[in-house]
């Protein structure tokens, strides 16, 4: 095992730990960052239907507040309470989102929002333009800007990165027929400039994938996301939506895990 798979590892137990003694979100959120959810074993950020099902049924069971990201910003603008609601959201626009995320959440009535990177529509593995509208006309499904090819905004030149940002959001609104109004950053990764230009394009609110939970404090173009991948277990599933996440990402500070 290498030094970082051991960190990992480590970092892993904690949070499990964690979970058992972290209190509940009260009048914070928990925005939750999935990809592709599918039986592909060689893909990390994938996980099972099985998974997934099993982790929206305790969302369900445990009468958790899931609430459509748009919902969340509106919120946090606004100044009004979080109430310890759970926020889905899903990369890139995997046909998977489509074939089995989205009825899974039509069971559970839940809302979710889906980033797209739109140079890779209907291609292969990916969402049609035909079934992002369906989703998007469902009113469960929000459908969001991720960029043209997602790319790192940071290492692009300022032009560069107003055109990845601003004509990915031009295509949607084209497609959709509505003005998209969040974005999530590819790999988490922008500058100064790139959230200056998110901003003068004109979204409302911006994702990372910095783990933690939001509160009234958090920057509305920077909000953290707690990845759920193949590594997630079911209790390290129920530490991302407590307060067991910010403890954890104290510990890794503090510990440099």
């Amino acid at each position: 095992m290498t030094r970082a798979s051991f960190r990992s590892y480590l970092g892993g137990i904690f949070l499990q730990i964690l979970a058992y003694i972290a209190p509940s979100l009260k009048n914070r959120a928990s925005i939750l960052m999935y990809h592709s959810v599918c039986e592909r074993k060689d893909y990390f950020s994938a996980i099972s239907p099985e998974v997934f099902n099993q982790q929206m049924a305790y969302l369900a069971a445990k009468k958790r507040k899931v609430i459509p990201l748009a919902e969340l910003v509106r919120r946090l603008r606004a100044h009004e309470p979080l109430g310890g609601a759970v926020v889905l959201t899903f990369d890139d626009g995997y046909r998977d989102n489509y074939t089995d995320v989205f009825p899974l959440l039509k069971q559970y009535r839940f809302p979710a929002t889906i980033f797209v990177t739109t140079d890779y529509i209907g291609t292969p593995e990916y969402c049609s333009a035909e079934e992002l509208c369906e989703m998007h006309e469902s009113g469960l499904i929000g459908i969001e800007p991720h960029t043209l090819t997602h790319p790192k905004l940071a290492h692009l030149s300022r032009a560069d990165a107003l055109r990845e940002i601003g004509e990915s959001r031009r295509i949607l609104e084209d497609i959709l027929g509505t003005t998209p109004t969040l974005f999530a950053y590819p790999y988490g990764n922008f500058s100064n400039e790139t959230v200056d230009i998110v901003c003068e394009i004109g979204f409302t609110g911006a994702v990372t994938v910095a783990p933690g939970t939001v509160d009234h404090n958090a920057d509305i173009l920077q909000l953290p996301r707690n990845s759920v991948d193949s590594s997630t277990t079911f209790s390290q599933f129920h530490g991302k939506v407590s307060r067991a996440i910010d403890w954890y990402v104290a510990l890794k500070f503090s510990l440099r895990i």
